[in-house]
């Protein structure tokens, strides 16, 4: 298996301007683009294979790339909603998909995602390069559903860098962060 790679990033922020704003009692439309700016980077670092959480926060599509067909193929960034696609290159280069009837999204009681070959499936054996194998799915939670404990813990990620009362207390504001969050971290990171 390969680092997975985003093929869309989210259409919208995961929390708004406005709500954030409204959470930190500022006024006035002066400080939208550093809260804006803020946001994205608290985001940044949560979500996505090298965010700390390893997961996706608003829904994306992300791309699993594999040296081979194997009867369960593991998705890395999560929740994984559903599977967009299943391809794979042959060893004359063309891409082939596979039927969407040929295998199934499932989840383990952990929470992680697999993508599972049904019994008659016959993988091809004529792949091509180094990672002929490629999923395509979606991980995130559709937009305004985005679990409070999550845009709680980006307000107050926010609130770290944006308000100087907020820095002197950030060790205990990164405690909390860190309760909000930790029930979402990928098991696979």
């Amino acid at each position: 298996m390969f680092r997975p790679v985003r093929v869309t990033a989210p259409a919208s922020l995961p929390i708004s301007v406005e709500d954030v704003k409204n959470a930190l009692r500022v006024d006035g439309p002066d400080s939208n683009a550093e809260i804006e700016r803020l946001i994205k980077a608290a985001v940044q670092h949560y979500e996505g294979w090298s965010g700390v959480l390893g997961i996706a926060i608003v829904e994306q599509t992300w791309r699993q790339d594999y040296g081979r067909f194997e009867e369960k193929m593991g998705l890395k960034v999560g929740p994984v909603t559903s599977i967009a696609s299943v391809k794979y290159r042959n060893d004359q280069g063309q891409i082939a998909t596979v039927a969407a009837g040929k295998y199934t999204l499932k989840h383990t009681g952990g929470g992680e995602a697999y993508v599972r070959f049904d019994r008659g499936f016959i993988a091809p054996v004529d792949l091509y390069e180094d990672a002929p194998v490629f999923i395509e799915y979606v991980a995130g939670w559709p937009a305004g559903e985005v679990p409070a404990d999550i845009q709680t813990a980006i307000i107050l990620r926010v609130q770290k860098h944006f308000d100087a009362a907020a820095q002197t207390n950030s060790d205990v504001l990164d405690r909390v962060e860190k309760d909000l969050t930790s029930r979402y971290m990928s098991v696979l990171v």
